[in-house]
């Protein structure tokens, strides 16, 4: 007992002083790419192993594997471990007597740099930003509210607003700019060619997201053109992600004043087929909606004339009713003005016996 006491009141200095939890201490994740950690910090929350992961690849610490684009100086040194699992394509390189496999190096052709560093973040991250595909600058068509999310996690931005200076009228600048398709749109090219799905269904999103509101831009009429010229990605799925808007939208696409979406349909009559098509067949639909909604109404106009026809007679039997009751109201007044009479005469009687003297009693013979 005196043991377990000295113990239980032992130096507060040894029993309660404080102990670093070693699970609680490695790397943090910094996203400002100039920092990199060189020691033991303690773990900011869920998002440790993302942060974990992410600065391994800003400061290249155990890469094992390079990516090189063709035409470019730009090299990425990721990890295995990291990229073959979301991708086939990376998997398949990395495996076997492939070159790429050997020399650890694997060369991209017909790809931009940019894009690539756009899906290897995501890789890393699971992030995927499109804020710079926003311009509210050059399309008249604009939400009263419009925001977009820059990250798959939740985290929502508004997309930023860009501003001109004041030698420089908007319309000049959007008449100097030239029209250049979403980035969502490459990076959805480059996901499909890796067999990216999770990016690819990200990217897809996010350039619907970015047709219904720049409908009316040049710039949607050259992502339009890149998709049907089908040149540098597989777009097959986004044809209708385009149409969608365009036949939506006919009336102001279609106008004599939009010259870039007229010579785009010169150009593909194919694709203006296929939206008038859509068009009439909406007004078909639109159509038949108005004839079922006519017959309907004629069904209720038809019901409400027979519920009409009931209603009148109804009225009229109602109406003869009131009148057979007047009768007998008239009747049964006539009977107590009769009783009334005959009450009264029998009182007159009564009064009448009342006053007469009584009669000598007759004499019985003797």
């Amino acid at each position: 007992m005196a043991a377990n006491n000295d113990l239980a009141t032992g130096p507060k200095s040894k029993i309660h002083a404080p102990v670093e939890n070693p699970a609680s201490t490695t790397y943090r994740c910094y996203r400002d790419s100039s920092h990199t950690t060189s020691g033991p910090v303690v773990n900011d929350g869920s998002h440790f192993f993302r942060g974990l992961v992410w600065d391994m690849y800003k400061t290249g610490r155990y890469s094992d594997f390079t990516i090189k684009v063709q035409g470019s100086v730009r090299e990425f040194h990721v990890h295995r471990a990291v990229i073959c699992p979301q991708s086939s394509i990376f998997e398949a390189a990395c495996r076997g007597e492939f070159v790429e496999a050997l020399t650890r190096t694997m060369t991209l052709t017909d790809d931009d740099p940019e894009i690539v560093d756009r899906m290897i973040r995501y890789l890393y991250t699971h992030r995927y930003d499109d804020s710079e595909d926003w311009d509210y600058e050059s399309f008249r068509y604009r939400p009263q509210s419009v925001k977009h999310a820059s990250t798959i996690s939740g985290e929502t931005v508004t997309p930023p607003t860009t501003t001109t200076s004041s030698t420089t009228t908007p319309q000049e600048s959007r008449s100097s700019k030239i029209p250049q398709s979403p980035r969502s749109l490459h990076v959805y090219a480059i996901a499909d060619k890796y067999l990216i799905s999770p990016l690819k269904d990200a990217a897809r999103g996010r350039f619907a997201k970015w047709t219904s509101v720049h409908w009316s831009t040049p710039s949607f009429i050259a992502a339009v053109r890149e998709i049907f010229d089908n040149e540098t990605g597989n777009y097959t799925e986004l044809k209708e992600v385009v149409l969608a808007p365009m036949v939506q939208h006919a009336d102001s696409l279609l106008s004599d004043q939009n010259e870039d979406m007229g010579s785009f349909l010169r150009d593909y009559s194919d694709v203006g087929v296929e939206v008038l098509r859509r068009v009439l067949e909406q007004n078909r639909i639109a159509q038949r909606g108005l004839e079922v909604d006519i017959a309907d109404l004629q069904s209720r106009v038809s019901s409400l004339k027979t519920d009409n026809k009931k209603i009148g007679m109804l009225q009229n039997q109602n109406h003869k009713l009131n009148k057979e009751l007047l009768e007998i109201k008239m009747v049964v007044l006539a009977w107590k003005k009769d009783l009334r009479n005959i009450r009264g005469e029998d009182r007159g009687n009564n009064r009448n016996v009342a006053a007469t003297p009584d009669q000598p009693r007759a004499q019985p013979n003797n």
